[in-house]
């Protein structure tokens, strides 16, 4: 055997190394992936719940609960509550009407919640 020629050891040491990196990769990208999947979800959650805040703000909610099902909302399930809030004035007087909108989104594992106090009678 010439002076160039590698060994059997030498090549298998070489392709393990090779794999090792090879793996490392792998596991990157898939940590990353999942990392912005999970960031999109995020991001739909929350735009899914302005658009439902500000519907709501036009379009007061006509019963207690609503339940939009993900199969009917693009993947993501809302949930629509609205209930009585008490609030009082400085004078310590009941102010009537108030009652607090709280929206809750759900799409996969990620979930996000926002509420807010309207006045509906």
């Amino acid at each position: 055997m010439g002076i160039y020629g590698f060994t059997l050891l030498e090549v298998i040491i070489a392709m393990a190394v090779f794999a090792f990196a090879i793996v490392g990769l792998a596991t990157a990208l898939d940590t990353s992936l999942r990392s912005a999947l999970e960031v999109r979800e995020r991001s739909l959650i929350r735009t899914e719940l302005e658009s439902r805040l500000a519907i709501r703000q036009a379009i007061p909610l006509d019963q207690d609960t609503f339940v939009l099902e993900a199969k009917d909302n693009h993947g993501i399930r809302v949930e629509e509550k609205i209930e009585p809030h008490p609030l009082t004035d400085q004078d310590g007087n009941d102010v009537p009407n108030i009652k607090q909108l709280s929206i809750t989104a759900t799409m996969g594992s990620e979930s996000d919640s926002a509420s807010i106090l309207v006045n509906q009678p």
